[in-house]
């Protein structure tokens, strides 16, 4: 089989990118190994506003186009979020967002591909890439592009000589039922030790994870969701998940030869925090748009990787400076808790915002 375009993944960075480049007579292959698209649930389905996206990210443009959505896939909404020290001290920041429905939202964008033209193929494993030739369950595709959004443990990085992000922090998670205060919740310390537990809110319950560093954990990822679970009050859950979460920040390279990388596989994530929904969505546009430029009107496929720096470089590179300096405190829950109180809460908000926490006017 020949096509314009492969994109191996079809979570937001895939499905973004394949609704920005398909139409007009190119013909894009949408890919994802599982079943259902959206499905199991690997996140804390927590988006920002939109204002709370510009103000992060001051040089993207048209946000309203890529990141409103429905009320059908809204769970919740609020309007803070708390960092909860280790001694259970709260830091509230001013801070819009809402809750999704990822499992419906994925499904959405990777419709919305396919009423732009893309084609979508679920239960479909990539297994290798030789020679611009992609080995798949579907058999053996050439692409003129190819398009890793295959996560942090990217297949594609590998198979075309690209850097995966070196460090992918586990996250573990589930969704509880009951009655949340509607404000999202950081929790520090060692019972999230390098990480945070998180509490996400829903209009009948929550999303709950922790998130860690893999050298700092003793015992089980189970036995750690456990602990934190009883600590913040749920007295049970079922459904739990586990996934990773590259926290190194951008790879160095997300282009080479006729391959890309956009979202996850390319550290596409703010790494003080773990949030990567929007920002693999900002990618995806980029990478879309330059892939159709690509292949209409010859652009180098490399204007890729300078158009997305010239947008989030700066602030992923103040969020990886942020999670590097916690770094030096989590370890410990004395030095974290010192830290927390050193920085306050506008340092803190500052950390959220991907701006450096320490700021000098």
């Amino acid at each position: 089989m020949e096509v314009d375009v492969l994109i191996v993944g079809a979570g937001p960075a895939g499905s973004t990118t394949a609704k920005y480049c398909a139409g007009k007579g190119l013909d894009v292959l949408l890919i994802d190994r599982r079943t259902e698209i959206g499905y199991p649930v690997q996140c804390g389905e927590f988006l920002p506003a939109i204002k709370e996206m510009y103000s992060m990210f001051p040089e993207t443009i048209d946000l309203e186009e890529l990141l409103t959505v429905d009320s059908s896939l809204v769970m919740g909404r609020s309007e803070f979020i708390e960092l909860v020290s280790p001694n259970g001290r709260g830091y509230r920041v001013p801070f819009e967002g809402i809750t999704l429905d990822r499992r419906a939202f994925d499904k959405h964008l990777a419709k919305l591909a396919v009423e732009a033209g893309a084609r979508l193929e679920t239960a479909t494993s990539m297994n290798s890439i030789t020679n611009g030739v992609a080995s798949t369950t579907l058999g053996e595709i050439k692409a003129k592009v190819i398009v890793g959004a295959d996560g942090p443990n990217s297949r594609t990085a590998r198979d075309v000589g690209l850097q995966r992000p070196d460090a992918r922090y586990p996250a573990i998670a589930c969704q509880a039922e009951g009655s949340f205060e509607p404000v999202v919740k950081m929790y520090f310390g060692s019972l999230a030790p390098g990480g945070y537990g998180w509490v996400i809110p829903k209009h009948n319950g929550a999303n709950i994870g922790v998130g860690f560093r893999p050298d700092l954990l003793m015992g089980k990822p189970t036995e750690l969701f456990d602990r934190f679970a009883k600590k913040i009050g749920v007295p049970s859950y079922t459904g739990l998940t586990m996934g990773f979460v590259p926290q190194s920040g951008p790879v160095d390279r997300t282009v080479r030869g006729n391959a890309m990388l956009v979202g996850d596989s390319a550290g596409h994530v703010m790494a003080s925090n773990g949030g990567g929904i929007p920002i693999a969505m900002i990618a995806g546009r980029i990478a879309g748009k330059t892939i159709k430029e690509h292949l209409e009107k010859g652009i180098p496929l490399d204007a890729y990787d300078r158009r997305w720096r010239e947008v989030m470089g700066k602030p992923l590179a103040n969020s990886l400076w942020t999670r590097k300096l916690g770094d030096l405190f989590f370890p410990s829950d004395l030095r974290t808790e010192f830290a927390m109180r050193v920085l306050g809460r506008r340092g803190l908000a500052r950390a959220i915002r991907c701006t450096k926490v320490f700021y000098v006017i």
